[in-house]
């Protein structure tokens, strides 16, 4: 097997039993075809491994999206726990080329199988659980999986430009700090026919963003499509401090 430092590195744990690792990494395969079925393969922590890392994403998504149904909570977990998005993290890992396959599965490309990377994936979170316990699967799940679930969780955030700005930063604020904005009118110019305003959003007692318009509803609403972006980068630095306790 190659060398194991950059791989740890990657997870950022240094294991202390390398049986945990070595099996994580080891295809049934090759326990069938090179002992005769004697030594441990990635089954068992490949279970273990799906239960912890279903976990951590359950927590993170019901402490984050509390705007969020069972069906969207489930239809967002599947986007870091699916076979493909496994896979995917796989392959940034460079499992494929650690794994220790049998010779036919080696021969037909088991090393690029998603199956098998996504396999992989759990069993490596397993051996991890089993070396350095919840709070090393923490941090491993921080970063690599927590920046993923963030942006997905961006991304389903409304178009604030149609129907209701207001309502829509409102119902985000809601549901990751339980607080809501405030708004302000900062300007007001012009004849009384055609007055000009500067609305701004106020968050935490500072002025975040600001909008235009000819009347104060728009202002408002304008400040609000602004004041969103700025809002959801604060979420991502936040979140990404944030974790279950072990």
């Amino acid at each position: 097997m190659s060398s194991l430092k950059p791989l740890q590195k990657t997870l950022g744990h240094r294991f202390r039993r390398k049986t945990w690792i070595t099996a994580a990494l080891t295809h049934p395969s090759f326990r069938h075809e090179q002992d005769g079925g004697n030594s441990e393969d990635n089954q068992r922590l490949e279970f273990l491994g799906d239960a912890v890392i279903g976990l951590l994403v359950g927590d993170f998504l019901f402490r984050h999206g509390e705007s969020l149904d069972e069906g969207n909570m489930t239809q967002l977990r599947s986007g870091v726990t699916s076979r493909d998005a496994l896979a995917e993290i796989g392959r940034a890992w460079g499992l494929g080329p650690l794994m220790q396959f049998g010779l036919g599965e080696s021969r037909s490309g088991g090393a690029d199988r998603d199956s098998n990377l996504a396999d992989a994936v759990e069993a490596v979170i397993g051996a991890v659980y089993c070396d350095g316990g919840l709070k090393a699967c923490r941090g491993l799940f921080q970063r690599h999986f927590e920046p993923r679930l963030t942006t997905l969780l961006a991304d389903r955030t409304p178009s604030i430009r149609e129907g209701n700005p207001k309502g829509t930063l409102q119902e985000f604020t809601q549901a990751q700090w339980r607080k809501s904005p405030t708004y302000t009118i900062l300007e007001e110019s012009g004849p009384a026919h055609d007055r000009h305003y500067v609305a701004g959003v106020i968050w935490l007692e500072e002025v975040i963003a600001t909008g235009e318009g000819n009347s104060k509803r728009t202002a408002e609403a304008e400040a609000a499509v602004q004041a969103l972006p700025v809002l959801q980068a604060r979420f991502t630095r936040s979140s990404s401090t944030d974790g279950i306790s072990s």
